[in-house]
C-alpha cells in the first residue's frame, strides 16, 4: 500500500468518522460539508479497495479492514498530536483553548453553570463542547485527544484511564407535588402500584436502576422509557408517574417545578460520580488544569 501517494487528511476523515459513526456528526466535528465527508469516504475507498464503512440502523459500522484501518490511524494521528503540541505551562487567564467534555444531559445541568461562571472570571478565552457518546467512543475519542475529560457514572471506563472520585449519589423517587395517591412516603407496595417513567441514560451506568429491579424480583408498571434525563421534570409534574433519579438532580429540578422527592423504597446501591482522563494526557498542563479545578468546583 502507498501510503506516500495518501492525502493525510483523509485520516481525520477516518479517525472522525470511525469515532462518531456518522457522516453528518463527523462532518460537524471537523468543521466540514457532509459532501466533502463523502467525497473523502470515497477517495479513501478507492485507495484501500475496501468499503471501509457500511450504513446500518445505527450508523456507520466499519468493515474488518476499516477497523484496523482506523486504529492505525487514531494511534499516528494522537502521536502527531502530541508532537505538535506546543510545550511549557498552561496560563489560563491568555490561553485560547477550546476543551471537549463526554457527559450526559444530568451533567450539563448540574456542571456548566458553574463551571462557566469560573472560566468567565479565570479564563475568558477558553471554550467549552459537551458532547455525549456510547462507551466504545468514548474511549477512542479520549485515546486520540478529541475528548479531553469525561464526567459522570461511567464504570465502563477502566483500562488505560486514570478517575478521581467527584463525589457519591443515591436515587430517590420523583413525584408531582400534588400527586393525589402518593403522600410524604413512599411504601414498596405504593412504588409496585404506581406507573412508572424510566430514563435509560446513553453511555451511563444509570442502567443499573432496571438490573436492581429485576435482581429484586420486582415488575414496576413502565409506561414510559426515555432516553435521557432533560424531559423529566415535566412529564413528572404533570403526570401522576414515577420516576428514579439520582438526588443531586432531583434536587435541582425541585427548585424549577413542584415535584416533590421521597426515599426509594427499593435497595439501590449508590454510585460514584467521578472524573476520567486518558492516561496520555495525564502530565498535559492543560488537562492537568481543568481537571484540577474541576475537583475543587465538584469535589465533596
Amino acid at each position: 500500500m502507498n501510503v506516500d501517494a495518501l492525502d493525510l487528511n483523509l485520516l481525520r476523515v477516518l479517525e472522525a468518522v470511525y469515532v462518531h459513526g456518522k457522516a453528518s456528526v463527523a462532518a460537524e466535528a471537523l468543521g466540514i460539508s457532509q459532501p466533502a465527508i463523502s467525497n473523502a469516504l470515497r477517495r479513501l475507498r478507492d485507495h484501500f479497495g475496501d468499503e471501509l464503512f457500511t450504513r446500518t440502523p445505527s450508523g456507520m459500522a466499519a468493515t474488518p479492514a476499516g477497523e484496523r484501518l482506523a486504529q492505525a490511524a487514531i494511534h499516528a494521528l494522537s502521536a502527531l498530536r502530541d508532537g505538535l503540541e506546543p510545550g511549557g505551562a498552561f496560563v489560563p487567564a491568555t490561553a485560547e483553548r477550546s476543551f471537549t467534555l463526554v457527559m450526559s444531559d444530568i451533567g450539563e445541568i448540574a456542571f456548566l453553570p458553574t463551571l462557566l461562571r469560573f472560566l468567565q472570571e479565570h479564563a475568558p478565552q477558553v471554550r467549552i463542547e459537551t458532547t455525549t457518546l456510547a462507551v466504545q467512543e468514548t474511549r477512542l475519542a479520549m485515546e486520540s485527544g478529541s475528548v479531553d475529560l469525561a464526567v459522570g457514572f461511567l464504570p465502563d471506563l477502566k483500562t488505560g484511564f486514570y478517575q478521581q472520585r467527584l463525589f457519591e449519589q443515591k436515587y430517590v423517587c420523583m413525584v408531582r407535588a400534588s400527586h393525589p395517591v402518593i403522600g410524604e412516603s413512599l411504601t414498596l407496595k405504593g412504588f409496585l402500584a404506581a406507573r412508572h417513567a424510566v430514563v435509560k441514560a446513553r453511555g451511563t451506568g444509570h442502567g443499573i436502576v432496571e438490573t436492581m429491579f429485576e435482581r429484586a424480583g420486582l415488575a414496576p408498571d413502565v409506561v414510559l422509557k426515555l432516553p435521557h434525563f432533560l424531559a423529566v421534570p415535566t412529564v413528572i409534574a404533570e403526570t401522576d408517574l414515577v420516576v428514579t433519579v439520582p438526588q443531586r438532580l432531583g434536587e435541582v429540578f425541585a427548585r424549577m417545578l413542584p415535584v416533590r422527592l421521597l426515599p426509594h423504597p427499593v435497595k439501590i446501591p449508590a454510585f460514584q460520580v467521578n472524573q476520567y482522563w486518558h492516561r496520555r494526557y495525564h502530565r498535559d498542563p492543560a488537562n492537568q488544569w481543568l481537571r484540577s479545578h474541576f475537583a475543587r468546583l465538584f469535589g465533596q
